[in-house]
This record gives C-alpha cells, structure tokens and sequence, in this order.
C-alpha cells in the first residue's frame, strides 16, 4: 500500500491509506496529526496490523466513544459492550458532534434535561457515566460536579407469596424456569444455560455453570456466570427435579430450558400481570432473597445460595417484604401497642 500525505490548511499533516473493501470497493483510511512524521507512522501501524490509539483532545465525542468502546472489547463482558454501543447510538446525541474538549457543565445540563423527558432517570445516569468514562480516557477530568440528574425513584413492588405463585404457573410450560428463579435463586441467563449435564440426579445436586447472554450478534452461551461467586453448587428439590427429569432429550448437552430469555419474560408477564401483579421475572430472585431473609437465613448462606458478590446488594437490592406477611407483622405489632394501652386503661 501507498502512503500519501499532506499539510492541511489547519497546519497539521494528513497521511491517507488507499484499500479494496470485501466488496471491491476503492476506500482510504484517513490519519491526522501535527506533524508528518507521526501522521505516516500511524499510517503505517494501520498497514501493520496495529491499532492506533487516538488521543487527541479534539476529536467528537461520537468518535471517542467508539475508540473508548473498541478498546475494550474482548476486555469487558460481551453484554456490557453492547450496553455501551447502544450508549453510544441512543445518548446525548445533540453532544456528539461536539469536540470532547468543548464539553462544559452548562451544555451537559442542558442535554441532561432534555434527555430525562424521553429516558428513564437510570438509564440517563448510567449513560452519563458512560460519557464521564469516555472523557477520563482521555485525560479529560470533567468538571461536571452541577450537573444535576433525575432522582431515580425506588418503586416498591407487592410480591406475591409462594402459594400464588404456585398456583398460578403449575402445570403451565414455564413453571420448572419459574421455579428455578423462585426457588432456587437462579438469574434468567442461568436458567435458559441449564444442560441436563449439569443435573446429578444421584446426589441431587445442580451445578450452575454458564448462562445466557445477549451480544451484538444475538444470544450466546457462555461459559461461566455473572460473577465468580455465581458459579455455584445447590441442591434440587424432589419437586423440581422431577420436572427435570420429565423433559426428554437425546444428548447431556441438550439444554433443559428451550426458551430463549426473552420469550421467557415476554410469557411470565403476560401471565403474571393477569393475576394482578406488576413484577418481572428477575423480582423472582427479590422474593426468593425475601423468603430467605424472612426465615433467618444468615447472609452468608443466602449468598452463596443465590450467588451474590456482596451483602450489601443482597440487603439493597433484593431482601423485600411480602404484602401478607407484611400485614401480619403490622398486626403483631399493634397488637403490642395496644395490650399495654389496654393494661393502663384498666388501671384507671
């Protein structure tokens, strides 16, 4: 290939790669920089095979998140890429034109405003530390501390008890996934993983293993589960390993769930929320951690069991109450209240 290059009217030097797409086309690969000599060495590190890192403070912000995104892909989890493109595609795209370097607290204020009336408050603040990411990597330290987002709101959710639970799904298709999340803590992309390798029936024993994610390319099973803590050993139920045991395949391999995780929630909420309840099938993993968390399970042990990295996001995120029992705490607590109100009364 043919290295060309040539000072811009600007004062920097561009240098130009000349190449045949993989669908014969004629296209050139374009590198700036402030002096020639580095303009052509960067050009060369393309026809070398190596990825050049561009660190000027000038380029857009679309283009330094797609650097920021590239440079980590085969680094960060699969689905956390994907996350980051749909970032990158979705968000604060009045921004995007814009040098990284002109970026001030007053502009992104007024796109953070702009943009919580279309996107959730949690969707706006992770994509906004997406940007502050984005904007570090390049030795740019954001002067963002005004900047003000929407207060994520914590909507308490009324979880069914187990009976309805039961009721609802048993004998239904989904009811052996539904259980695995409710009762054995299991998240969606480990439920639709489960093989029948991973069932030892002799001593009773699941081992989670892998689970499924969505990448740009679709859905893939990955070996290995969200943390390492969530590679995990529990133990089956009779109940639940009989509905195992009834499903026939041909090959250990064979996965025990043929639903893909979104036909999974798509059909556990249609039939969910025909019972009167708003929650999704993850709020599966919030009431298994409420059951144990009502029984006394010491967290240590409710940990492993649903395979949290820290107590902090079990108590944070996922130990609920239920409504009846809610109610029937309530009442014994009245009911305290009022014997000793009771006992002065008759005094009188």
């Amino acid at each position: 290939m043919i290295i060309t290059t040539r000072q811009l009217k600007s004062g920097k030097y561009n240098a130009v790669v000349p190449y045949i797409d993989d669908f014969g086309k004629r296209k050139q690969k374009s590198f700036t920089a402030e002096t020639e000599a580095k303009a052509y060495k960067m050009a060369q590190d393309y026809i070398d095979g190596i990825v050049y890192f561009e660190t000027d403070k000038t380029i857009t912000l679309k283009k330094a998140m797609k650097q920021y995104i590239d440079a980590r892909v085969g680094i960060i989890e699969p689905t956390t890429v994907r996350t980051y493109r749909q970032f990158s595609k979705n968000s604060f795209k009045c921004l995007q034109n814009m040098r990284i370097c002109d970026l001030n607290a007053a502009t992104v204020q007024m796109t953070v405003a702009k943009e919580s009336k279309r996107v959730s408050p949690k969707y706006l603040k992770n994509a906004f530390s997406f940007m502050v990411s984005v904007l570090k990597m390049y030795e740019i330290e954001p002067r963002f501390g005004s900047v003000r987002l929407p207060k994520i709101v914590s909507k308490k959710k009324a979880l069914p008890d187990f009976a309805t639970i039961l009721d609802i799904f048993k004998g239904d298709e989904i009811e052996l996934p539904v259980l695995l999340a409710a009762w054995l803590s299991l998240r969606i992309g480990e439920v639709t993983g489960l093989q029948f390798q991973d069932v030892d029936e002799e001593n009773k024993v699941l081992h989670v293993r892998r689970t499924v994610i969505m990448t740009d390319e679709g859905n893939k099973v990955r070996e290995g589960c969200k943390t390492e803590k969530s590679t995990r050993d529990l133990q089956i139920p009779d109940y639940i390993l009989d509905l195992i045991k009834a499903i026939p395949h041909e090959k250990d391999t064979d996965p025990i769930i043929r639903l893909t995780p979104k036909a999974l929630r798509s059909r556990f909420k249609r039939r969910i929320n025909k019972r009167g309840y708003d929650i999704t099938f993850h709020d599966l993993r919030h009431f298994n951690a409420s059951v144990m968390h009502m029984l006394g399970v010491p967290n240590k042990y409710a940990m492993e069991r649903g395979g949290w990295a820290s107590d902090s996001a079990l108590k944070n995120f996922y130990q609920q109450t239920f409504s009846s029992e809610r109610i029937k705490v309530d009442k014994e607590i009245d009911d305290y209240f009022n014997s000793i109100i009771s006992e002065q009364l008759d005094k009188k």
